[in-house]
């Protein structure tokens, strides 16, 4: 189809441009997509779209964000909701600016690396920043901060160590978490640890910013993405970073030491597979899931003296989602199943040297919460 000069289309899928137009900033004329792009057109372009799209009068580049990629600049920290825009303007900066680092922080939906990690990449005439190549990351193993803040915070610490002494500009990316008080308390945080030149604000001028500069933004198109579509996201990304795995049986220990389970079993009354016991945690498998009485958990924590007691069940130990790492280097991920007695581990990755545990499940479609001491 034709589309006229100065008009945008939006789509997603397979994609060929045959004209003058630009892509968030970039010059690409094939490409596939798996969300929504806005196509500029400069000139009368001829467009093939296999996939949804729709056309739009004008640009739907804001002018704010054209004005934020000729400012001056080092770092910047994008601060707004769920599906406000944040990854499209990191790439729309990374492109208009000629290239820059993009640190994504949004474990819940990774774009640089997969859900449950923090990584970065450098961005450069990119469609989306799922495109960006990850150099290093950080194995997080869950997919909200809530809850894991300190854990969190331990990863962008470490990340930001080795992205802060790159030369170039750098574009830090962040989760849609910023209701409520903790939520607040988080960002801050992580603004202490960046300390970047500007806040740019997809929220306006927020009190608890006041004493950091602020740049606030705003975005023509937004299209928001249902819990459902959000998990389906998060499931081809698992799939993409586990496509051409192998099975292969490793040694490996959940946390903790095993200890008798007899007593246990006949206070809770249920078939218990292992108990394991560490300084701070009790971990004990059950045969099946169960949900106890509150009570019980906290007499269990104070007959044993631990701070945390987390129960299992044998199907959560199927397809554990793990972080791998190389000479401290994060590689990606795997998923480990304990079959028959023996661990078994599902990955594409060859060579690696450490496993780190994480909280989630994944059985090929969905991901589960399971509680583990890690």
């Amino acid at each position: 189809m034709i589309v006229e000069k100065g008009k945008t289309i939006v789509a997603k899928g397979k994609i060929k441009i045959a004209g003058n137009a630009e892509v968030l900033g970039a010059k690409r004329f094939d490409f596939e997509v798996e969300k929504f792009v806005p196509i500029y057109c400069i000139e009368d372009c001829d467009v093939v779209v296999d996939g949804e799209y729709m056309t739009l009068e004008g640009n739907t580049i804001p002018e704010s964000w054209e004005k934020l990629a000729k400012i001056d600049w080092d770092t910047i920290f994008l601060y707004g909701g769920i599906d406000k825009g944040k990854s499209t303007l990191a790439t729309f900066l990374a492109n208009r600016v000629g290239g820059a680092f993009v640190v994504d922080l949004d474990i819940g939906q990774s774009d640089i690396a997969h859900p449950g990690a923090m990584g970065y990449g450098y961005a450069k005439n990119v469609v989306t920043l799922s495109e960006v190549k990850m150099e290093n990351g950080i194995f997080v193993g869950c997919t909200s901060p809530s809850y894991r803040e300190v854990k969190c915070l331990k990863a962008v610490t470490k990340i930001w160590k080795e992205v802060s002494k790159l030369e170039g500009k750098k574009i830090v990316d962040t989760t849609g978490w910023i209701k409520g008080r903790r939520a607040k308390d988080y960002k801050l945080a992580k603004l202490e640890i960046i300390n970047p030149d500007i806040v740019v604000s997809f929220e306006g001028k927020p009190d608890f910013l006041e004493n950091y500069e602020v740049f606030e933004v705003e975005n023509k198109l937004v299209i928001p993405r249902s819990r459902e579509q959000r998990a389906a996201i998060r499931a081809r990304n698992y799939n993409k970073w586990l496509k051409g795995s192998k099975r292969i049986k490793i040694d490996f220990s959940l946390p903790g030491k095993e200890i008798p389970k007899d007593f246990l079993s006949d206070v809770l009354g249920k078939d218990i597979e292992f108990v394991r016991k560490g300084e701070d945690f009790l971990l004990i498998c059950l045969k099946n899931e169960e949900d106890f009485d509150p009570v019980i958990v906290r007499g269990i924590k104070e007959l044993y003296e631990v701070d945390e007691v987390c129960f299992l069940s044998k199907n959560d130990l199927k397809g554990i989602v793990v972080g791998l790492y190389k000479n401290k280097k994060y590689l990606g991920i795997g998923l480990l199943s304990l079959e028959n007695d023996q661990w078994i581990l599902e990955t594409p990755l060859n060579d690696f040297d450490k496993i780190e545990l994480g909280e989630i499940r994944f059985d090929g479609e969905r991901e589960y919460v399971i509680r583990l001491p890690v």
